[in-house]
């Protein structure tokens, strides 16, 4: 019949649709889940490197900005902060973004480095 084949066109353009809408959907829950690691290693990182403070405060602050902030965006997160050379504290954030489509894996990482704040005397 003349009438079908707008339905055969139509059956094949849903399916294609639907995958392109779901991986659009995809790829927003990984970048929202990439912008939250990079927020919470910045704040860990501005925790740790604040005068008087500690790379333990920063890694509790870190930890604690993805719970309140994200807790289903980042699965798995994991907070490393080490204090490095010159006087330097970086805190790297590693973690799996939610995922809608069961198979995918998609890994997301981020690091922030701040210089260690503190007082030096002005010698005359």
């Amino acid at each position: 019949m003349r009438g079908d084949d707008g339905l055969a066109e139509f059956v094949v353009c849903i399916p294609v649709f639907f995958l392109a809408v779901l991986l659009a959907v995809q790829f927003a829950l990984w970048a929202h889940a990439s912008h939250l690691a990079r927020a919470a290693a910045e704040q860990g990182a501005s925790t740790a490197a604040a005068y008087g403070s500690t790379p333990a405060a920063g890694t509790s602050a870190a930890y604690r900005f993805i719970t309140t902030t994200g807790p289903n965006t980042l699965t798995t997160p994991k907070v490393t902060t080490t204090t490095g050379a010159g006087d330097t504290v970086q805190v790297t954030i590693t973690g799996r973004a939610q995922v809608i489509i069961p198979w995918l894996s998609m890994q997301v990482s981020a690091t922030s480095v701040e210089p260690v704040q503190e007082f030096r005397a002005v010698h005359n």
